[in-house]
């Protein structure tokens, strides 16, 4: 970023840095006053898209952090929020922003990814859960934190359901004991992908984990 202010997914990008990214990278630069910025290779696509739902996504973060205040006065667990929507709408985009912006409010959410197809926190067919204490490096994502993982074998919940259903309940076991273990984090709430199977079972799943993180 040559001048401006910028963001990639909530993270803030520092004017001057470079940064490298690996074949068939994709993802979106966003910006609230306007920035410059260089790009260097050589195939590359971009281009400048005046709508987005960034202004819905604020709004759901200033909500979240208004329930998160109201945990801190109260001593009560913060926002526990499901991302739920059909296969690529955007749901591992929207937890990567929500929880960036919360680590920049200083806050420690715990990230719980559901999701056995794509595995956002760890490789596809686990199902995993992180501690976010700062904004995710925008190059390398995740992948530098120590996150907690349970092995499931397959990349479709439909596979195994009950041993799918075991492991959501023993994941959400894990991050109420850390909720209880840490005021900062139980203040702080829990950001939970999904899988995109919405209909029928995939629907079933979903109610079972609901209730299971409450």
């Amino acid at each position: 970023m040559v001048s401006g202010h910028a963001e990639i997914f909530g993270t803030e990008l520092i004017q001057n840095r470079k940064y490298e990214f690996h074949q068939g990278a994709r993802g979106g630069i966003f910006t609230w006053q306007g920035c410059t910025i260089k790009l260097e290779a050589e195939n590359i696509h971009a281009c400048t898209v005046e709508q987005t739902p960034m202004g819905i996504y604020l709004n759901c973060h200033s909500a979240l952090e208004l329930m998160r205040e109201q945990a801190d006065k109260n001593n009560t667990n913060g926002p526990i929020t499901m991302i739920v929507g059909s296969v690529d709408v955007g749901k591992s985009t929207l937890c990567r922003l929500l929880l960036n912006y919360a680590a920049r409010m200083n806050r420690r959410p715990i990230f719980v990814d559901l999701d056995v197809g794509q595995g956002e926190i760890a490789v596809p067919g686990t199902l995993g859960a992180l501690l976010v204490e700062q904004p995710t490096d925008i190059v390398q994502g995740w992948s530098h934190l120590a996150p907690l993982v349970f092995h499931y074998g397959h990349n479709s919940p439909g596979a195994n359901v009950s041993l799918y259903n075991g492991l959501v309940s023993r994941l959400a076991e894990v991050c109420n004991e850390r909720l209880r273990a840490n005021k900062k984090t139980k203040s702080s709430g829990i950001i939970i992908n999904t899988c995109g199977w919405v209909t029928g079972t995939g629907f079933k799943l979903l109610t079972h984990a609901a209730e299971a993180f409450e």
